[in-house]
């Protein structure tokens, strides 16, 4: 299980440390901190809930006690649709404050390596053979 608390804290810096990159001002931030703070969560809830539902089917059966059977929409399905559908509001209220032009996004682009070993990599590129600072070529 998901500590949702410790993951909701860690999307809502991320969230904050993209808009600041961006150039959105603190008071701005300030202003949409519950709209950050809520849509962090619902990200860690979604996350959690993606985990409890991955081994489960869309459609469960059901048996009502008075003789009814059938087949209806699983419950954590119908739970995750609604809070993607509030998460995604929330991110687009977020992403319309970031900048429309894309060649202005790519210059904010935040980029995040993929492994330990793409971090170290990219330390070894900034350094030349004499450990000092420099473009490997």
């Amino acid at each position: 299980m998901i500590d949702i608390e410790k993951v909701a804290k860690e999307e809502k810096r991320r969230l904050e440390s993209l808009l600041f990159s961006c150039g959105i001002d603190d008071n701005r931030i300030e202003m949409l901190e519950s709209v950050i703070e809520n849509t962090a969560w619902m990200k860690a809830k979604l996350d959690d809930t993606r985990e409890q539902i991955k081994g489960t089917s869309v459609a469960i059966p059901y048996d009502n006690g008075g003789g009814q059977t059938g087949i209806r929409e699983n419950p954590l399905f119908k739970g995750y649709s609604g809070l993607w559908k509030s998460y995604m509001s929330g991110m687009n209220t977020i992403m319309g404050l970031l900048p429309r032009d894309l060649a202005e996004l790519e210059a904010y682009k935040i980029e995040r390596p993929k492994t330990m070993l793409d971090v170290v990599r990219d330390k070894h590129r900034k350094y030349d053979d004499t450990g000092k600072p420099g473009a490997k070529n």
